[in-house]
């Protein structure tokens, strides 16, 4: 019987920590989601600033901008809040503090430069919003301005927020 208890301990005990993992790498994981969309949008949209087909582009864009700009958002205000509040649901825990000061500072800095990706956001709903008005000319030259944000934005903010959520678990994980 003895045995029995201390192999249900033990159960209980690796839940435990593969949840507490799960819960230290969720962050890194929306993080990645939020790159990857970043990614994708200029994907999207670097088609249509070829001259190839500016004119056409010109034309379709407006319409385009107003159909992904509804999905667009509706992820965008999904997948950061959801890295916000997984970062910030790991700082209490486990006492990370205590655990690691490095860990518990590079998910701190992690969540500052996520939630840094909002800085440029008035622009950039001001470009996506003047291009869905556009009728028939100037709809790529606002794209390419977007693009340039979208790129500056991730590099400054989303790219630097991964690092730091990859470096805090890397360190909590070598520190436990």
């Amino acid at each position: 019987m003895n045995g029995d208890t201390n192999n249900a301990w033990t159960k209980i005990l690796e839940l435990e920590m593969a949840a507490l993992v799960f819960l230290r790498i969720l962050p890194l994981l929306t993080t990645s989601s939020c790159l990857t969309f970043a990614v994708a949008s200029d994907l999207y949209f670097k088609p249509y600033l070829s001259s190839s087909v500016k004119d056409v582009a010109d034309l379709s864009l407006p319409s385009y901008i107003t159909e992904w700009y509804t999905w667009g958002m509706a992820l965008i205000f999904i997948i950061y809040p959801l890295a916000w509040c997984t970062a910030i649901a790991n700082l209490p825990v486990a006492d990370l503090l205590h655990t690691s000061i490095a860990a518990f500072v590079l998910y701190l800095l992690g969540l500052v430069f996520s939630i840094g990706h909002m800085l440029w956001g008035p622009h950039a709903i001001s470009l996506l919003n003047s291009i869905k008005v556009q009728h028939g000319t100037g709809s790529t030259e606002i794209v390419r301005r977007w693009c340039r944000l979208n790129l500056i934005r991730g590099a400054l903010a989303d790219a630097p927020a991964w690092g730091c959520f990859l470096a805090g678990f890397l360190v909590w994980d070598s520190a436990r």
